[in-house]
């Protein structure tokens, strides 16, 4: 039997304890809509997102979140493995690129998910008010002109003033 010399154990064990170190770090990515996002009247778009997602007495859930979460989760743990590798294993850099990665899924979900179309006063409200400004008197000339037959193009759901879209973010923290 032909025996066989290893050498090097010094530097491999070096090596392995630099690497552990640099990935005991550690740290935690959220990825979402995070408590300081309004929209310029102040209404949260975290609640808008909820109502969205899980839907309300009047409108259908358009689950962007969960959407995500079932078509995507697969590809996260190897994103995550090319982004240590990316980053020298630096897992709070690795985190970020990843969580940013997420966020991105998410936006692209929004944007081009399948779900329950918009109402035909939504639709109106949207052609006629694109950056969602509108006020009540405006809300109820659309509900008058719906009833008399006025209608508006179909508009994707969940895509109106941008603001949905532009407040899916990532953060990390250290742990």
């Amino acid at each position: 039997m032909a025996k066989t010399a290893f050498k090097g154990g010094d530097k491999l064990q070096k090596a392995l304890n630099d690497l552990a170190r640099k990935v005991n770090r550690g740290g935690s990515v959220e990825v979402g809509i995070f408590e300081d996002a309004t929209y310029p009247d102040g209404t949260s778009v975290a609640q808008v997102a909820q109502w969205n997602e899980f839907g309300t007495k009047s409108t259908p859930p358009r689950p962007f979140m969960r959407q995500t979460i079932n078509d995507k989760q697969g590809s996260w743990g190897n994103a995550l493995g090319k982004a240590l590798h990316a980053t020298d294993y630096d897992a709070g850099k690795a985190l970020g690129i990843v969580g940013e990665y997420i966020a991105g899924q998410i936006r692209e979900t929004i944007a081009n998910g399948s779900f329950a179309p918009n109402s035909d006063l939504t639709n109106l409200l949207k052609d006629r008010y694109p950056t969602g400004d509108y006020g009540s008197s405006e809300f109820l000339k659309a509900v008058s002109d719906l009833k008399s037959g006025e209608r508006g193009p179909d508009g994707k759901p969940l895509v109106w003033s941008g603001q949905l879209l532009n407040s899916i973010r990532s953060e990390v923290s250290d742990d």
